[in-house]
C-alpha cells in the first residue's frame, strides 16, 4: 500500500457540479479520468434528426447527428476541381487509418497516450464524395464547459458571473461539444466576448498552469507523437492538432461511463516524407510544419519555455530512437536544432 496521495481517477458528472471552476478542470484535464454521465443535461440537442457543426476551418467542416457514434468530414471546395477534393479525402481517410494503426501498436515510453482518434478505422464512404466518415470524439462533460466559461469567459471586472448568463453561454449552439487544445507554446492573446467558444478551446501554458495541469507530462507526450509522426508514419506533421476529449468506457465498465483521453487527430495537412531525399532539405521541410502557427502552439517555446522545452526535446530524440531506421539516425538531432535556430530568427 502506497503511502503517496493517489488522486482520484473517477468522478460521476453530479460530483463535478458541486466543485469550483479550478476544481473541475484540474480533476478531469487529465488522460484516463473516468466520468459517469449521470447528470440529466450532459446534451442540451435531443433532436435526433438535427445535423450540428462541430467545427469548421479553411479546408473542412464537421459535422454530427446526435446519437450517432461518428462524424462526417466534409472537403469543402478550396481545391479548382470537385475531384481534387475527392482525392484528397481518400488520401486523409488513408493516412488518418496508417497512424491510427501505428499509434495503436507502439506503446508510449510515458504515462499519456495519445488516442489516434478511433476505435474504428475512418473509411470513404463509398461513393466517390469529398468527406470522410470518422469516429466521434466525445465531448468534455458539462461540467468543464462551465468551468471554463466561469474562468475564462471575459469580463470587465473581477466578480463571479451570473450563473444564469454562464447556462446561456454553456448551451449556444457554437458551444455544444467542448474539447480543450494543452497549446504549451502558445500565450493566448485576450479573448473577445464574441468570439469565446469552448469548442476546441485552446488553453496557454500560463492557464494550463494556473488550473494545475501537469504540462510536464503532456510535453513528453506530444514529443512522443511527433517523433512517431515522423519517424515511423513518414508524415510531415502538418496541420496536426491535439485536444483533451472523451470516449465511452471499454466494457465491463457501466454504458454512460466515458474516460478522457488525449487525441491526436487532422491529418489533412500531412505529406508524406521521402527518406531518401538530402538530409538538409528533409530536415527543413519537417521543420517548416512544425513552425506552422496551428502546429507550433503545442510545442513549448525554446526561448519562453526552455525547461518545458527540454522535456519536449529529449522525449522527441529518444522515442525516436526506438522507431527509427538506420538511414534516419541523424535526424532527430538535426531537426531539434533546426527548430531552435528558426525559432530564434522568426521571435528575437
Amino acid at each position: 500500500m502506497s503511502g503517496g496521495f493517489q488522486p482520484i481517477m473517477e468522478y460521476s458528472e453530479r460530483a463535478l457540479d458541486i466543485l469550483s471552476p479550478l476544481s473541475v478542470l484540474g480533476a478531469v484535464l487529465r488522460p484516463g479520468v473516468s466520468i459517469s454521465a449521470d447528470s440529466p443535461n450532459r446534451n442540451p440537442f435531443k433532436d435526433t434528426n438535427r445535423f450540428i457543426h462541430l467545427a469548421y476551418g479553411s479546408s473542412s467542416y464537421i459535422i454530427h447527428k446526435h446519437g450517432l457514434p461518428f462524424v462526417i468530414k466534409k472537403l469543402h471546395p478550396h481545391f479548382d476541381l470537385s475531384s481534387q477534393l475527392v482525392s484528397a479525402a481518400i488520401k486523409e481517410a488513408k493516412i488518418t487509418a496508417e497512424v491510427f494503426k501505428v499509434f495503436n501498436t507502439h506503446a508510449p515510453a510515458l504515462s499519456i497516450p495519445i488516442k489516434g482518434q478511433a476505435r474504428n478505422l475512418p473509411n470513404g464512404l463509398g461513393i466517390p464524395t469529398p468527406a470522410i466518415k470518422m469516429d466521434l470524439i466525445y465531448p468534455l462533460p458539462k461540467a468543464v464547459g462551465r468551468a471554463l466559461i466561469q474562468q475564462f469567459h471575459p469580463r470587465r471586472t473581477a466578480s463571479d458571473m451570473d450563473p444564469y448568463v454562464v447556462e446561456e453561454i454553456l448551451n449556444q449552439y457554437e458551444n455544444n461539444h467542448c474539447l480543450v487544445q494543452p497549446c504549451l507554446g502558445l500565450d493566448v492573446p485576450p479573448r473577445k466576448p464574441g468570439e469565446f467558444s469552448i469548442n476546441s478551446m485552446d488553453l496557454s501554458l500560463p492557464e494550463l498552469e494556473t488550473i494545475g495541469i501537469d504540462t510536464r507530462s503532456i510535453a513528453g507526450a506530444i514529443g512522443e507523437a511527433f517523433a512517431l509522426l515522423h519517424y515511423r508514419c513518414e508524415l510531415s506533421s502538418g496541420g496536426v492538432q491535439f485536444a483533451f476529449g472523451t470516449s465511452p468506457t471499454e466494457k465491463p465498465c457501466p454504458d454512460n461511463s466515458y474516460t478522457v483521453g488525449l487525441y491526436l487527430f487532422d491529418f489533412g495537412g500531412c505529406e508524406r516524407i521521402n527518406i531518401a531525399e538530402n538530409a538538409d532539405r528533409l530536415t527543413l521541410a519537417i521543420v517548416d510544419k512544425m513552425l506552422e502557427p496551428g502546429v507550433r502552439k503545442f510545442i513549448p517555446s525554446p526561448l519562453r519555455s526552455p525547461a518545458l522545452y527540454k522535456i519536449f526535446k529529449d522525449s522527441y530524440v529518444e522515442y525516436a530512437k526506438n522507431v527509427i531506421d538506420d538511414e534516419w539516425s541523424f535526424t532527430p538531432h538535426n531537426v531539434m536544432t533546426q527548430y531552435e535556430i528558426r525559432v530564434v530568427r522568426l521571435f528575437l
